[in-house]
């Protein structure tokens, strides 16, 4: 059964959620307490619905508590977005994940009980700050310490050679998690297994410590 998903605020926020849960093939339903704006999303393929998110009676009709997950993803009304997060505690939801536009607004959704918290633009700006600092075009996650994840665009050093001949931790320290690679309009996913044969334009997901992915993309990635 797929999970159905309930999204607080039909902003871009939650209507870029909603698309990528839908891609997932979760049910997904969009609340939001302006009118015309569930019409949009309603002509734009989305099951939306009219209610106030500071409404317990609207929040009831609207069957959100009968998702497996409630996500507020209301923006910038702050008091709209904590009233519907306490709400939806004492009706007893399932999990609440909230979006915060700032560290005050995340402490204090922490504090009326949301499950999680999301801190979308901070988020968005370190991962930037991570391909910044060591001037590099990989998507960079840090993990723990200074050891990270990195999704790498390989160049042609490691053309046409498998993941056993090319000996990754022996010689640059890293270790592949996954392979990437456009097929027509699909990415093709592989393990990263000993024959995994790696090609220019394709990528590779690895893990290891700053400088050592630092050394790896800059000697095996595509030159920019």
């Amino acid at each position: 059964m797929a999970k159905r998903i309930f999204i607080i605020g039909g902003g871009r926020f939650g209507v870029h959620l909603a698309t990528r849960l839908s891609e997932f093939g979760c049910e997904v339903e969009l609340g939001d307490c302006r009118a015309d704006r569930v019409k949009e999303l309603a002509d734009d393929g989305f099951h939306a619905v009219e209610m106030s998110a500071d409404d317990e009676d609207a929040i009831k009709a609207s069957g959100a508590l009968g998702a497996d997950v409630i996500v507020v993803a209301i923006g910038e009304n702050m008091q709209a977005s904590i009233l519907s997060t306490l709400l939806l505690k004492q009706l007893k939801a399932p999990r609440v994940v909230a979006r915060a536009v700032d560290v005050k607004h995340a402490q204090v959704l922490e504090r009326v009980g949301a499950d999680d918290v999301v801190l979308p633009v901070r988020d968005m700006a370190y991962r930037l700050a991570e391909r910044l600092r060591d001037d590099t075009h990989s998507e960079r996650h840090p993990l723990v310490g200074d050891f990270l994840i990195a999704d790498i665009r390989l160049g042609p050093a490691l053309h046409g050679q498998t993941l056993a001949q090319a000996q990754l931790p022996k010689r640059y320290g890293v270790t592949a998690v996954l392979g990437k690679q456009a097929e027509g309009n699909r990415l093709k996913i592989d393990e990263a297994t000993a024959a995994l044969v790696l090609t220019e334009g394709s990528e590779l997901l690895v893990v290891g410590r700053r400088d050592r992915l630092n050394r790896f993309e800059r000697e095996c990635g595509l030159p920019h």
